[in-house]
């Protein structure tokens, strides 16, 4: 029971995505620790905004860049650490003027198999065999895409479904509007006609 609890607790720290607003000319930047062997995953999908593109930067300890575009959309990475340290992820919205970016994005660190072989590196007692978290780390980066793609087709719902709203409310209101500006000409124009044809008497 608690190595299943243990289970679903890093599936869940590991399936988790953020969704982040970017002004126009604003960057922002993300950090995580790695160790040496360790695999870094970056995925980012821009939602909603302009031309939906965004600069990305990926670097690591000593400011290595590891990947660098001024115009990108989407992008998945997986790449192995070298060195220990801190990796950065960031995002920039240089390329705007006026439109902010809505943008959602994973950023994880799965440790090396070799950390889980030695019990002075493992922080718990529960996972004996360095095998089982490998498929674990395998199955949350897996779990982590598809809950990406949830999240960003519920966020493309939500989108179509304010625009139904939306036509729906216009479409009633001019169901209403249209009838009584009809009305209104009516009653105008047989009063017009009615001037137009009276006869004045000269007394």
């Amino acid at each position: 029971m608690l190595s299943a609890i243990v289970l679903v607790l890093v599936l869940s720290k590991a399936a988790c995505g953020f969704i982040v607003t970017l002004d126009a000319h604003e960057s922002m930047c993300f950090y995580d620790h790695a160790n040496v062997s360790d695999k870094v995953t970056v995925s980012f999908e821009v939602m909603e905004g302009g031309f939906k593109d965004v600069g990305v930067e990926i670097a690591g300890p000593d400011d290595d860049r590891l990947h660098y575009s001024k115009q990108d959309t989407l992008g998945s990475f997986t790449f192995t650490a070298m060195k220990e340290g801190r990796y950065q992820l960031c995002f920039d919205n240089q390329m705007s003027t006026l439109t902010p970016k809505i943008l959602m994005f994973h950023f994880h660190v799965a440790r090396a198999i070799e950390f889980y072989m030695e019990s002075s590196k493992r922080g718990d007692d529960v996972i004996e065999q360095a095998s089982v978290q490998s498929m674990i780390n395998q199955l949350s980066a897996k779990l982590g895409a598809v809950k990406m793609e949830q999240e960003y087709m519920h966020f493309r719902y939500r989108g179509h479904l304010e625009v139904s709203d939306m036509v729906e409310l216009r479409v009633l209101a001019w169901s209403i509007f249209g009838p009584m500006m009809l009305i209104i000409t009516a009653v105008l124009e047989v009063y017009y006609l009615k001037k137009f044809f009276e006869v004045k008497r000269v007394v």
